[in-house]
């Protein structure tokens, strides 16, 4: 058997295990949502709180936020909805979303016969949430923290797109979990003043 014919033969072999391993995976999980309920709220002497998200929608082959339920935005907006709550009668809190970002890197792995045995990570996805979370009160002054997150996850070449979405949400409860421990302990210190318990 020629070289050519034994590389067909592998190739061909193969794509039959990846099918008949596509029809045994199971049916994709069902959505999960990804929240703070958990997380004690923080009550501010504002009348309202607001979210102005100034991170403009992405576009461009290699921005995934919008292809997603749940992106780098709906969750600073779920953090303010269920972290703050409105305890006063004046003034205003407002959490405003400058970048609100995920992107596709697709990275060269390396090719060749040996290759074939190999399995590289061919996808890295690169998040990025930047806000300011301020305040406005009168008598009392005003008050800002920033907060910026960025985070990563690779992505197998051979990962199937369940897994791939898994990795999506798995990168969302990163950024997630960093915003919250970024973010309080701030909002914690330098809205001290208006912070009522």
């Amino acid at each position: 058997m020629t070289l050519c014919r034994k590389v067909a033969v592998l190739v061909l072999a193969s794509a039959g295990i990846a099918l008949a391993g596509c029809t045994s995976a199971p049916p994709p999980a069902s959505p999960v949502d990804i929240t703070y309920q958990h997380r004690t709220p923080i009550t501010l002497n504002v009348a309202a709180i607001d979210v102005v998200d100034r991170s403009g929608s992405g576009s461009g082959a290699n921005r995934l936020e919008q292809l997603h339920r749940q992106n780098p935005a709906s969750l600073a907006r779920r953090w303010a909805e269920e972290r703050l709550r409105a305890g006063g009668t004046g003034g205003q809190a407002t959490l405003i979303i400058d970048e609100a970002s995920v992107r596709e890197e697709r990275l060269e792995v390396t090719a060749g016969f040996t290759d074939l045995f190999k399995d590289e990570v061919d996808t890295r996805l690169h998040a990025v949430l930047a806000a300011r979370l301020e305040y406005q009160l009168p008598g009392q002054g005003s008050g800002a923290v920033d907060v910026k997150v960025e985070a990563r996850r690779d992505v197998l070449e051979s990962a199937s797109l369940n897994e791939r979405d898994i990795a999506y949400f798995q990168l969302m409860e990163r950024v997630a979990s960093e915003l919250d421990n970024r973010l309080t302990p701030d909002v914690e210190s330098t809205f001290a003043p208006i912070i009522l318990r």
